[in-house]
């Protein structure tokens, strides 16, 4: 069994209307690909029902929400873009909270059901597109339970050592960045109690709004007072890994504009970009790729699961392990950029994850 939950929309007047989810995959498409056709084929719905649906909601909304062109196809409105961006923008703040909720309760439910006592595996782990693949595969399996919940990898890692979790995902740049940031890692990982597993290798850089209206160039574009950025809370690995990359680049915080603002997900980072409330962000390549942002690469790192040594044959983690070397992970993935699959499921030696 795998619950699911998700934000509805509602519009009421002296009735309550709910907003069909299709409407806002409608939106996606045209957007990106400037075409209704092509949302009808990708929503797989006729192209009288796509019609019918926007027609609907632009009268319950006294504004269009796309504009048609002879000629020139199809294109948002000022107000089918703001909807858009509002819906994205909801989605990425909730969507993991949701997700980490209908987890647990599934967890729960099953075990009320089962009267099964038997204990769940706690993962604490930085939120990411292969991640939240593998939970889905998890969740797939009636007979795991599982109790995921998304933090920064330093906090994750602290809770691992502090028996908060069973199991804690983090992530690590490669090369002479990682070098300088293994001291914050290994302050709560010990090579003889713990054990790597390898889930993906994966690109960090520049995510920047459709066209790039401001020219972002590399990092150093972010000295431009005409920039706005969107940043990572403390203690994620990816706050760490960008201030880094400042140091490197001598640009200090107080020099970018709107440093100080902060989303806990990369999705929320892309969603703040797609939706204009930002001119850029640092997060992963897929998660750009998924919103239709460009994206300047900057950094491979490291994503690997860390756990007690002692735990490393329970039958949870063999599962783990062999979900992440499967063709169903590897091929959930294939479909964005920026992600490397081969060492997916490998135990790791610390020595390859964290250099000397």
């Amino acid at each position: 069994m795998d619950i699911k939950l998700s934000l509805n929309w509602q519009i009421n007047d002296d009735q309550q209307h709910n907003v069909d989810p299709i409407m806002f995959q409608l939106l996606e498409t045209i957007q990106k690909d400037g075409s209704l056709k092509s949302a009808v084929s990708k929503a797989n719905v006729s192209y009288r029902f796509a019609w019918g649906l926007l027609v609907k909601w632009e009268k319950q909304l006294g504004q269009p929400l796309v504009i048609l062109e002879r000629g020139r196809g199809a294109s948002l409105s000022p107000s089918g873009e703001k909807l858009l961006n509002a819906h994205r923008q909801l989605t990425a703040l909730y969507s993991p909270e949701l997700d980490n909720f209908a987890t647990r309760f599934k967890r729960e439910f099953e075990s009320a059901l089962t009267d099964d006592q038997t204990k769940s595996l706690s993962i604490f782990a930085s939120h990411g597109l292969a991640i939240g693949v593998l939970r889905d595969l998890i969740n797939q399996q009636s007979d795991f339970k599982l109790d995921l919940h998304f933090h920064g990898s330093i906090e994750s890692l602290r809770s691992l050592n502090n028996g908060e979790c069973d199991v804690a995902g983090f992530h690590i740049p490669i090369g002479s960045l990682g070098k300088e940031l293994t001291p914050n890692y290994l302050a709560w990982l010990d090579h003889d109690s713990h054990q790597l597993i390898y889930v993906v290798k994966r690109n960090q850089g520049l995510m920047l709004q459709a066209g790039n209206p401001k020219k972002i160039t590399s990092i150093t574009s972010l000295f431009d007072p005409e920039v706005s950025f969107i940043n990572r809370q403390a203690d994620s690995g990816t706050r760490l890994l960008f201030d880094q990359l400042l140091r490197q680049a001598g640009i200090k915080t107080d020099q970018i504009n709107s440093y100080e603002n902060e989303e806990f997900t990369h999705m929320a980072v892309a969603a703040m970009v797609a939706s204009g409330a930002a001119d850029t962000g640092f997060g992963i390549a897929p998660m750009a790729a998924k919103f239709h942002l460009e994206f300047i690469p900057l950094i491979w790192e490291h994503y690997c699961l860390a756990l007690p040594a002692r735990i490393a044959e329970d039958d949870h983690v063999l599962q783990i392990k062999k979900l992440l070397k499967s063709d169903t992970f590897k091929q959930r993935l294939s479909g964005f950029p920026g992600y490397e699959t081969d060492c997916s499921g490998l135990e790791v030696d610390f020595e390859k994850i964290f250099a000397a």
